[in-house]
């Protein structure tokens, strides 16, 4: 996942109303955000920009009633979804 090299601990489970994503931290990470509508386009993130110093975790709630969301959680951790300004490259 692109967060290899900031973020470590990923766990994605699927609960009653949707999923939770919980990302521990190894490093700082800056403006982390989950681009949830990826996975589903009517999904709702309630935390989003959010920067963590080194082992500090945060808990994402996901809501989405989607069945094939639910069934695969760890689609919202793909590297194309869970973002932040870390995974930003200068190129010149």
């Amino acid at each position: 996942m692109k967060l290899a090299l900031s973020a470590k601990r990923i766990a994605a489970v699927a609960v009653e109303d949707g999923v939770e994503l919980t990302v521990t931290t190894k490093s700082y990470v800056r403006d982390l955000f989950c681009m949830a509508d990826k996975v589903d386009v009517k999904v709702s993130v309630a935390e989003g920009m959010i920067s963590l110093l080194p082992g500090e975790s945060v808990m994402l709630h996901i809501a989405t009633a989607d069945v094939a969301a639910l069934a695969d959680p760890g689609a919202f951790a793909a590297a194309n979804v869970l973002r932040s300004v870390n995974d930003l490259k200068r190129e010149w």
